[in-house]
C-alpha cells in the first residue's frame, strides 16, 4: 500500500497550515536553531523535510548554505519562491526522506522539524530513515530534531477540535490515540468561505523522549541536548515539544 504521507502534503494542505506559521514564528524558531548549532558562516546546512523553506530561506539569509528537501512537489514549489523573494541561494531537492539524493558526509548539520519522525509503521523503518540522515552528516556533525512527543499528546488528548483560520476556513478535527502502538491519527474537515470543501486523514507514531533518544542511537547519532520548547526551557513530561540536539 502507499503510504499516506506520500500524496498527503499538497496545496491544500499547505492553505490549511501555513496561516498556523506565520513568519516572525518561522524566524523566531530559525534564530533558536542558529544559537543552539553554533555554526560557523557558509556551514552547509540540510532542511528536511523542508516544506515551504519557512525554515531554510532564513537559515539561507543567515549565511548558511542552506539546503532543502521535501517529496512534496507543491511543497517545493513554494520553497522555491520564497528562496526567490528573499534573494538567497537555497537548492531544493525532491526526495523522500529515507533515499536522500547526497553524498555521504555532505552537510555539517540536518536540520528536522515537525513532520520527520513518526512517519513510519515500524521502529525498523524508522532508525533506517535516522540513519540516512547520520549518512549525509559529517562526522562530529549536528542533527536538530523537533517533534512532539507522546507524553504531551496523552496529557493534552482531545477527541474533537476546530477553529477558523485568518482567511475563514473552518476547519474541524476528530483525533483518535492508540496507547498500545502509540500512534494518533486526525480526521480533518475544512470549509473554506467560497464554499470549496474537503477532508483528509493522517497519523502518525508518537515516541516518549526515551523513546527517541534510543532511535537516534542506534541510527549513529548521539543526543547531546534535550530541550521543551525554541525558548530553551528544559523538558518535562508537560513540556510543548521535544526539541534534540544530537552529534553524528
Amino acid at each position: 500500500m502507499t503510504p499516506w504521507w506520500r500524496g498527503h502534503f499538497d496545496a491544500t494542505w499547505y492553505d490549511l497550515h501555513a496561516q498556523l506559521f506565520p513568519p516572525e514564528r518561522s524566524r523566531q524558531e530559525v534564530a533558536a536553531m542558529l544559537e543552539l548549532l553554533g555554526l560557523p558562516l557558509g556551514a552547509r546546512v540540510l532542511d528536511v523535510p523542508c516544506g515551504w523553506g519557512r525554515h531554510a530561506v532564513p537559515l539561507a539569509e543567515a549565511g548558511l548554505r542552506a539546503v532543502g528537501a521535501d517529496l512534496s512537489r507543491d511543497l517545493l514549489e513554494r520553497a522555491l519562491a520564497a528562496a526567490r523573494d528573499a534573494g538567497v541561494a537555497a537548492p531544493l531537492a525532491r526526495a523522500d526522506i529515507a533515499a536522500l539524493p547526497f553524498a555521504v558526509a555532505s552537510f555539517d548539520a540536518v536540520v528536522e522539524v515537525s513532520t520527520g519522525l513518526g512517519l513510519f509503521d515500524d521502529d525498523d523503518r524508522e532508525i533506517a530513515a535516522l540513519a540516512e540522515l547520520a549518512r549525509v552528516t559529517k562526522p562530529g556533525g549536528q542533527l536538530l530534531l523537533e517533534t512532539v512527543h507522546r507524553d504531551d499528546i496523552a496529557r493534552n488528548f482531545a477527541r474533537r477540535d476546530g477553529w477558523r483560520s485568518p482567511d475563514g476556513t473552518r476547519v474541524g478535527i476528530r483525533r483518535r490515540f492508540d496507547p498500545l502502538r502509540g500512534v494518533a491519527a486526525e480526521r480533518w474537515r475544512w470549509r473554506a468561505p467560497d464554499g470549496r470543501q474537503g477532508a483528509s486523514e493522517h497519523r502518525l507514531r508518537v515516541y516518549t523522549a526515551g523513546e527517541a533518544l534510543g532511535l537516534l542511537r542506534a541510527a549513529g547519532y548521539e543526543p547531546v541536548e534535550v530541550l521543551g520548547d525554541w525558548d530553551g526551557r528544559a523538558f518535562d513530561h508537560e513540556s510543548p515539544r521535544l526539541i534534540v540536539r544530537a552529534v553524528r
